[in-house]
């Protein structure tokens, strides 16, 4: 089936996905979702900038971008920010630079005082090296983007 990809805004400053130019050190990730599969999509590129050992993307790079993914997916499933208070990550095989990944990400279960979801970062033949899974805690108001001048908006 075939979705409609909507762009959502990302946050300033953010290290994964800065939406202003304010980070010069963000990966500026766009950021996309499914409104009819309730996903978020993150197309990426990763370069050897990514790379821990030569020619292998940084776990904590791939680490880093599973959560925002998840992250914006318990945002857009809830209307609320939330914070990661655990997060498993299995790498299944190597990310190497210079091919096209996509990071696929969906909430599991919202419950009063925590919400689960997941994450797969896909390699550019569809098949899954990294899998996540992690346990939100809602932010309830307490968690607020920072704006363009570091200041939490």
């Amino acid at each position: 089936m075939n979705h409609t990809l909507q762009p959502l805004p990302g946050s300033p400053g953010c290290i994964i996905c800065d939406n202003d130019g304010s980070n010069p050190r963000s990966l500026k990730l766009r950021l996309l979702w499914d409104e009819a599969a309730r996903r978020v999509h993150i197309p990426c590129q990763p370069d050897e900038s990514w790379c821990g050992y030569s020619s292998i993307v940084h776990g904590g790079v791939i680490a880093s971008v599973l959560d925002e993914a998840m992250a914006w997916a318990v945002k857009q499933s809830t209307g609320d920010w939330a914070f990661t208070a655990e997060c498993l990550l299995r790498f299944k095989r190597p990310v190497s630079p210079g091919g096209t990944y996509t990071v696929i990400a969906g909430v599991d279960e919202v419950h009063k005082r925590k919400i689960t979801a997941h994450a797969d970062f896909l390699d550019p033949d569809g098949k899954v090296a990294v899998e996540a899974s992690a346990t939100f805690l809602p932010a309830k108001g307490r968690a607020l983007p920072r704006r363009a001048d570091g200041i939490e908006a």
